[in-house]
């Protein structure tokens, strides 16, 4: 990813989402906590999303955020949304973790502190979305989810999406236990055991390896897959639930089309 210092913090960007015109994207750090319901500096949190979002080129006053409650729940933002999520998880999108968009400057926002963050933008319709990929979403399905609703709202040709993982937890890092396994399982099919390496005797789920393969099955070209090699729980630029515990911040996904 590319790394800008800004002010107190680093933003972060893909090389190959910059490419596409008029799209405009960013991946946020510590110090800045974009949650306005947990983690230091919660005071600061608004003046923080408009300024990432002023140096985003994005319109702050219609930023659209859903309250992520790790569901595989995937809706279509409208412009009637406008401003939903801005100033906080009471006026956000409820009961849903996936965005899809096809309206120019009408930003999303969604958070994360160990789960993966997946971007499609698909550059010739100008259409794009967004899923906060827990580790109950991913065994439900969400980034499979991401993509049918592309298809169906949109009619979007799978293999023309370009795609992106965010920093989240490595793939020997993140440990669960036997209860995740066989959702995952149940869920996703026997292979999925390939998911869940074991170090030192312990077992981890590789959600990022989880969430590339829905990609791939879904259609989406493996050469137009960019996953960040940052580790949120390895490097302590982001925050992380599992490293620092319930009461850390989170780092944000901001993105959208600009007319």
């Amino acid at each position: 990813m590319i790394e800008r210092c800004v002010d107190d913090t680093r933003l972060f960007q893909f090389g190959a989402l910059n490419e596409i015109p008029g799209f405009h994207h960013v991946v946020t750090s510590k110090p800045w906590n974009m949650a306005t319901h947990c983690g230091p500096d919660v005071s600061r949190t608004l003046e923080r999303r408009r300024r990432v979002c002023d140096w985003a080129g994005l319109p702050f006053e219609r930023l659209v955020a859903a309250d992520q409650i790790h569901s595989p729940h995937v809706i279509r933002v409208t412009c009637d949304d406008a401003g939903r999520g801005r100033d906080g998880r009471h006026t956000a999108l409820r009961f849903v973790d996936g965005l899809v968009c096809a309206e120019h400057n009408l930003p999303v926002m969604q958070f994360s502190a160990d789960c993966p963050l997946v971007l499609l933008v698909e550059p010739e319709r100008r259409v794009f979305g967004t899923a906060h990929a827990s580790w109950r979403g991913t065994v439900a399905g969400i980034t499979t989810e991401l993509v049918r609703q592309l298809e169906c709202e949109f009619d979007v040709d799978p293999a023309k999406l370009i795609a992106a993982i965010c920093p989240c937890a490595g793939p020997w890092e993140y440990q669960v236990g036997e209860e995740v396994l066989r959702i995952a399982t149940a869920r996703l099919g026997a292979d999925a055991e390939r998911f869940f390496p074991s170090v030192a005797g312990l077992m981890h789920f590789d959600m990022r390896g989880a969430n590339l393969d829905q990609l791939v099955r879904a259609g989406v070209c493996e050469a137009r897959i960019h996953i960040a090699a940052e580790s949120t729980i390895a490097d302590d630029r982001f925050y992380s639930y599992r490293r620092e515990g319930a009461d850390t911040g989170r780092f944000a996904l901001v993105a959208g089309f600009v007319a």
